[in-house]
């Protein structure tokens, strides 16, 4: 076995394996496909090595040598278009113009003795026996090209104010020379004063320092299209939203236009940017979806407060929604892309529109009436169960709404919740919930389906309230009590003077997209009571400011518990306004369904 043979197999294995590996990332980038052409092309190479150095009989070697000599002529053009392709830089007629002639010059060898006379015999293998134009179209197709290239990607490091090109450009460009130097001074250098050569040109081995040098670059910095401006500019620069791109050092990598006009930024930004010192409170440590910011940068004078110009004007860029998420430009990195969008119009708008929404809380006659139609009052008769109540609404008028309704099959539907906020606003968000309820009682007997139905009947029109509720759907003849939550508080079972919290929980309603409901059932027997209660009887404060809680508060109904419903009712009742000092801050609203 011939030993040198080992040199090319070896190049062989592991460009192949270089090669395997890009190609079964399925990355689809121009750079990468460029990359895996030029692997290709010097997996051939090698494998005509191998050939020639096998000591093939007869002519098979001047024909293996002129049909494989393709593998070394175009190779010098392929690292030329990717140095092209990797810095962005415009060199499309010289790229024709070196196809163009590495064609000719392919025909030329495989058809002429031009290039290729024949070969001659060494120790290691077979070597090409140069014909008079071997010379010349050996430079010109591989030397020219690839100093060329060199010098692109070295420009291009000097040039770029980018340190994450600057790395890949040098890297590249430095390992091609070095590659170079070795193929040259092996297979052409040694030519110039003796046809033949005394030692194995190592120009095909040698071009895979290149091939791993520009492996290196394209997966060290991400398999991607690997001139950031351009990915950015060519997605984002014709949108309004601004574009930043950080690296995990805080290096700004890419800002498009919009960027910099919403945060003035300055020309010469470049290492440890940070955006707290341009958005108010910026937590740049970690990644949220969205959140609305304070654009420091923009400076405004307040005009008088409730003049006509304070009410139209709306100062540009005054307050941004930032979207974060994490990218990895580098496998081992990670960095950071902000999308900034200029909400100030909306913002204002908003703020225009709570103002008169507060001016309209005024009107609180309205509410009230708006809220004492609402409020279930007359109960159903039963001799299987009775329903006590009690309801005192805020001076402000909140939003507690409780609605019984009986339906055909005896069935009790029951909605007992709470609106945010106050006022009017409340009271017909309040009202429209009511409406929405009597709809969806006739629709389903499924307490979870109803309660999802008025969330989406109504969740494109209440935007700026949310619902905390429960829905109960009690069954008389069969004593059995189906119930959802929708973000309220548990309820209680009150069975043997002992009390006990309903089991379950669910998400508020017109606060997200899909609200995460869930039906529970409970049977219930003789003597059982079921008791809902606002947050108003909890959240009372006493003289201190202390408020008395949640947990307080049902140790004390645990304390009150007695046969009589109303009594225990107003028992709980006088303990709150007690702790309080008769000082309410909400509606307060409770609701006992008795079994009899």
């Amino acid at each position: 076995m011939n030993p040198y043979i080992l040199i090319p197999f070896f190049t062989l294995i592991i460009n192949g394996s270089l090669f395997a590996y890009v190609s079964a990332l399925k990355v689809k980038s121009e750079t990468v496909t460029l990359y895996q052409r030029y692997s290709f092309l010097l997996f051939v190479w090698n494998v005509s090595l191998i050939l020639y150095w096998s000591f093939l009989p007869d002519n098979w070697p001047t024909i293996v040598f002129k049909a494989s000599s393709f593998s070394w002529i175009f190779i010098g053009l392929l690292f030329f278009e990717f140095a092209v392709r990797f810095t962005n830089s415009a060199y499309r007629f010289t790229i024709y113009f070196f196809r163009g002639f590495c064609l000719v010059s392919f025909l030329i060898t495989i058809s002429t003795d031009l290039v290729i006379a024949g070969t001659i015999r060494a120790y290691w293998g077979d070597m090409i026996l140069a014909g008079p134009l071997y010379l010349p179209i050996s430079n010109f197709v591989s030397a020219i090209p690839t100093l060329i290239g060199c010098v692109i990607l070295i420009r291009n490091g000097f040039r770029s104010s980018n340190p994450l090109l600057k790395q890949q450009s040098r890297l590249v460009a430095y390992g091609t020379i070095l590659t170079f130097l070795i193929s040259f001074a092996t297979t052409l250098l040694p030519r110039y004063w003796n046809p033949s050569l005394t030692s194995p040109p190592l120009s095909g081995s040698a071009t895979l320092i290149q091939s791993i040098c520009i492996f290196i670059a394209i997966h060290k910095y991400g398999f991607m299209d690997l001139k950031l401006e351009h990915i950015a500019l060519r997605l984002y620069s014709e949108i309004r939203e601004g574009v930043i791109l950080l690296s995990s050092k805080g290096t700004l990598l890419f800002s498009n236009l919009s960027a910099r006009r919403m945060l003035r930024l300055p020309d010469n930004v470049g290492s440890n940017f940070d955006l707290k010192d341009y958005l108010e409170d910026f937590p740049s440590d970690s990644f949220f979806e969205r959140k609305e910011f304070v654009n420091l940068s923009v400076k405004t004078e307040d005009p008088p407060e409730d003049s006509p110009e304070e009410f139209l004007r709306i100062t540009e860029n005054k307050y941004l929604e930032v979207s974060s998420s994490p990218i990895s430009l580098s496998r081992k990195n990670r960095d950071k892309v902000y999308i900034l969008r200029d909400i100030t119009e909306k913002k204002v708008s908003l703020d225009k529109i709570r103002q008169l929404l507060y001016r309209l809380d005024l009107d609180l006659d309205l509410a009230r009436d708006i809220q004492q139609m609402i409020t279930t009052r007359d109960f159903p008769d039963s001799p299987d169960y009775k329903i006590h109540s009690y309801f005192q609404p805020y001076v402000k008028v909140g939003g507690d709404i409780l609605k019984v309704i009986k339906e055909k099959d005896e069935s009790l539907h029951i909605l007992f919740g709470d609106v945010s906020g106050y006022g009017i606003s409340a009271a017909m968000v309040a009202a429209m919930i009511s409406i929405a309820f009597n709809a969806a009682t006739g629709r389903s007997e499924s307490a979870d389906k109803n309660l999802l139905f008025i969330h989406d009947l109504l969740k494109d029109t209440i935007t700026l309230h949310s619902l905390s509720c429960a829905y109960m759907r009690y069954v008389s003849y069969e004593r059995k009590l189906e119930y959802s939550y929708g973000g309220h508080h548990a309820g209680l079972l009150i069975r043997n003077r002992i009390c006990s919290p309903l089991e379950g929980s669910g998400e508020i309603l017109f606060a997200t997209p899909s609200p995460k409901i869930q039906k529970y059932e409970l049977n219930l027997f003789k003597g059982d009571r079921i008791l809902f209660y606002s947050d108003g009887l909890f959240e009372v404060k006493n003289r201190e400011g202390n408020v008395l809680g949640k947990d307080h508060f049902l140790e004390a109904v645990a304390s009150l518990i007695v046969e009589d419903t109303n009594s225990m009712i107003r028992s709980i009742l006088s303990y709150s306004s007690s702790y309080g000092e008769g000082e309410v801050s909400d509606d307060i609203t409770i609701f006992c369904l008795e079994v009899l």
